[in-house]
């Protein structure tokens, strides 16, 4: 950056902040390893992927042991039916009963198998919802370095502006002094340059705030100012995605695919609810009981015992029928749903490609006409030197050679922004990991 912008730039910050070189890359990079919401979704993944198992499913059955006992200690007394008594002031009663339990479910109507592709399901989507994420950041951090670049080149053209005012204002003052010119020339180049200082002050600012959203996004929360690449690679020959490409490579019609089939899954749950359940139950049972009166002093037993309970549901208030045609109403939504995105994602991918085209020949038009802004403004600069020229005709030139430089600054920024959003909506941003 000039020296003079510095300055400014120092100026309106406050404080003297170092610049640090970044590159398109390295941005993305940083997005990619810090940026909060692609951690957030990350995380989600993994939760997925965790519940994604046969056990949640309900394929396996449960197992459990335990262990129950006491002890009483009684004052007793007995008259027995044979005459004889029983007088203990002491006696000592214990129970201890040990077990290991077994319940399963071998057959739920098909609801496991049904539940388990549910899981399957759900962990693709979240996988999803992360691509897609990743994709939308690092649109929007190659759209944000693009605007910190324009920035950055909007400073260096209004840096030019200023050299060219205060060229114009030194020979008008010049002329002035040797009674060649105006004086209302001289004044005239003093309030244009005055007012480029203004406008560098303005720019800026802007600059300043484009660097501070840029390290928001890489996930940073520091005041930086960055220098960054003047130029960014930008691809003028795209070739426009046919109708049924998009549905497929599109990722927001992925997910809203994604949500219909689990509607479909969740419906066909809802219909196993009505079929018959089978559960086996079992387990190892050990009882030992030993009792200081009575006729049985120790007692103890111990083996194996199953059983099995086959349930069918036969009539519980219409609620089967009930949540079975809810669950089959919200499929055939989210069916809907998945038209409706289709057809907004295709009138976006439309529109999109309309901007892109238009941005392809905005660009091309203000790069064939910056050439002929230089020359005329070379034309006029040599001709006011030598008397020839006028200052109005002076600053015209000077004006319109500024404003073709920022207008091209503006298209490649343009063309770098719909370039973008058309991949974005290819999913051709970040690879498939």
């Amino acid at each position: 950056m000039d020296k003079p912008l510095l300055i400014l730039l120092l100026l309106v910050t406050g404080a003297t902040i170092a610049q640090e070189r970044l590159t398109l890359q390295e941005a993305i990079a940083r997005t990619l390893q810090k940026n909060y919401d692609i951690s957030i979704s990350g995380i989600a993944v993994q939760q997925a992927a965790r519940n994604n198992t046969i056990g949640n499913a309900g394929y396996l059955p449960n197992i459990s042991a335990g262990i129950s006992g006491s002890q009483s200690r009684m004052n007793v007394q007995s008259d027995l039916a044979n005459g004889s008594e029983q007088n203990n002031p002491n006696a000592v009663n214990t129970n201890l009963n040990p077990a290991v339990l077994v319940n399963w479910t071998v057959f739920d109507g098909g609801r496991m198998f049904l539940v388990k592709k549910q899981l399957n399901e759900l962990e693709a989507l979240s996988e999803l919802q992360l691509r897609m994420q990743m994709q939308s950041v690092v649109s929007r951090t190659i759209q944000m370095y693009a605007q910190v670049a324009l920035m950055q080149r909007q400073l260096a053209a209004v840096d030019t502006a200023l050299h060219l005012a205060r060229v114009r204002m030194e020979l008008t003052d010049m002329k002035y002094r040797n009674g060649a010119g105006a004086k209302v020339d001289y004044l005239q180049a003093r309030v244009d340059y005055n007012a480029r200082q203004a406008d560098s002050l303005t720019y800026v600012g802007s600059f300043a705030q484009a660097c501070d959203s840029m390290s928001v996004l890489m996930g940073e929360n520091e005041d930086k100012l960055y220098r960054v690449d003047d130029s960014l690679p930008i691809d003028r020959k795209l070739q426009p995605a046919g109708k049924d490409r998009l549905r497929d490579i599109n990722l927001s019609l992925s997910i809203f695919r994604q949500n219909a089939d689990l509607s479909q899954i969740n419906a066909d749950i809802a219909r196993s609810f009505s079929l018959p359940t089978l559960t086996l139950n079992g387990g190892y049972v050990y009882n030992r009981n030993t009792s200081a009166t009575g006729f049985a002093l120790f007692t103890q037993s111990y083996g194996a015992n199953g059983s099995f309970n086959l349930s069918v549901p036969v009539f519980n208030g219409g609620n089967l029928r009930r949540q079975t045609k809810v669950a089959s109403l919200q499929a055939m939504r989210d069916e809907l749903l998945f038209e409706r995105q289709y057809t907004i994602i295709g009138r976006q991918y439309r529109t999109t490609w309309r901007n892109y085209t238009l941005a392809v020949a905005a660009y091309n038009l203000a790069n064939e006409n910056i050439r002929y802004a230089k020359e005329n403004l070379d034309v006029q600069l040599a001709r006011f030197r030598v008397g020839v020229g006028t200052t109005l005709e002076s600053r015209e030139a000077e004006n319109a050679f500024v404003q073709a430089i920022i207008r091209l600054y503006t298209a490649e920024y343009d063309l770098k922004i719909s370039e973008t959003q058309v991949l974005e909506l290819e999913n051709r941003l970040v690879t498939a990991r």
